[in-house]
């Protein structure tokens, strides 16, 4: 049961981050799809940089700062030359499958599972006094350092999005641009931000993914970032409503990884359980939204 419990929590953080991201653009009214494509991208980054530095935090800052650039350049496209909002986001998603398998095999002279070293990859620990706390204690007990950074990130989101001057002008941009325009808003820059922060959610999800194995395998994303994009949407704009889309997720994962690792069905069966849930989940908010229509 612990096990099941902590391999929730480690698979949802990755989901979180990344529906975080995406959060942000979907306020502002320019939803970013690209969110699977800018996790792989920071996925090999990640521990890349740390190979080459010797530093797990400069290999995060330096994935960070093009993952950022990516996510920008997805909206300068739009902003500047009229593309289609999602079909860039869609591009940057097939674009990274292909990308991090050319870096891997040009940098790293391997097509299959590439291990880094010269890095101390990122382990779990507990946290003191408030792992000894009874009954919530055990939140705080053998995760790593982006687990407990999520959690922070949650809280910090949502002060920024329900307290803040900041968060108020990010939802007028999203609900009309004219209306916030007439208001003395910047919907341009409010765009550009909101892809700057996905950028950095993102890139936080794909360090989170591969720094504390210390190796990376091409796609390993594995639809990460698109069920991160239906978190957002099942959390309703708000981050407790995707935190919790998140570990319904991260559950659902985690439970396909014990029943490879503890039945004889299938694995590839096993496999598609986070898709299904994922699916089921969508079939029953539309169902949800369609009654409060006819209501």
């Amino acid at each position: 049961m612990e096990t099941l419990f902590h391999e929730t929590i480690s698979s949802s953080t990755i989901i979180t981050l990344g529906a975080l991201g995406g959060l942000m653009t979907s306020l502002s009214g320019k939803l970013n799809i690209g969110l699977e494509g800018l996790i792989l991208i920071s996925a090999f980054l990640s521990p890349y940089f740390a190979h080459i530095t010797g530093s797990v935090l400069a290999g995060t800052v330096l994935s960070l700062t093009i993952t950022v650039c990516f996510s920008v350049f997805i909206y300068l496209l739009h902003d500047l030359f009229k593309a289609d909002i999602f079909i860039t986001g869609l591009a940057t998603n097939l674009f990274a499958a292909g990308f991090t398998a050319f870096l891997s095999s040009t940098l790293m002279h391997s097509k299959g599972t590439v291990r880094f070293s010269g890095f101390e990859t990122v382990t779990s620990y507990d946290l003191p006094l408030l792992s000894e706390i009874p009954f919530i204690g055990v939140l705080f007990q053998q995760q790593n350092t982006f687990d407990y950074l999520t959690v922070l990130l949650i809280v910090l989101m949502y002060v920024l999005i329900k307290k803040t001057t900041f968060g108020l002008h990010i939802k007028a941009t999203g609900l009309n641009e004219r209306t916030a325009e007439s208001a003395g808003i910047n919907p341009r820059r409010m765009h550009y931000t909101a892809y700057v922060i996905c950028g950095l959610f993102c890139g936080l999800a794909g360090s989170a993914m591969t720094l504390p194995l210390g190796a990376f395998v091409g796609g390993m994303a594995g639809g990460r970032g698109w069920i991160a994009l239906v978190a957002v949407v099942l959390g309703r704009n708000n981050p407790l409503g995707v935190f919790a889309a998140s570990i319904i997720f991260g559950f659902s994962a985690a439970l396909s990884n014990l029943f490879q690792v503890n039945t004889s069905i299938s694995p590839k069966l096993l496999m598609t359980i986070p898709f299904m849930i994922t699916l089921l989940a969508l079939i029953l908010y539309s169902a949800k939204k369609q009654k409060e229509k006819e209501e």
